[in-house]
């Protein structure tokens, strides 16, 4: 039960559907969440947790967090 409620959740997560893209998307996808990680480079969760972060949700979101922080 637990399972198929969290394998529900990770579905919809973008990076799930990022995957099924053509590679020029997907390499702008991930240069925009590199491009968040650098901006985030000096905050408090450092380049590497802005970097998955906007991988796992999205590089808006990841935007979003960057600037509220």
């Amino acid at each position: 039960m637990l399972g198929t409620i969290v394998m529900q959740a990770i579905n919809f997560l973008p990076l799930n559907m990022i995957f099924t893209f053509p590679p020029l998307i997907q390499i702008v996808y991930f240069s925009f969440c590199f491009l968040v990680g650098l901006f985030g480079r000096k905050k408090k969760m450092g380049f590497w947790g802005y970097f998955f972060f906007s991988t796992i949700f999205s590089p808006i979101l990841g935007t979003l967090v960057l600037i509220i922080t």
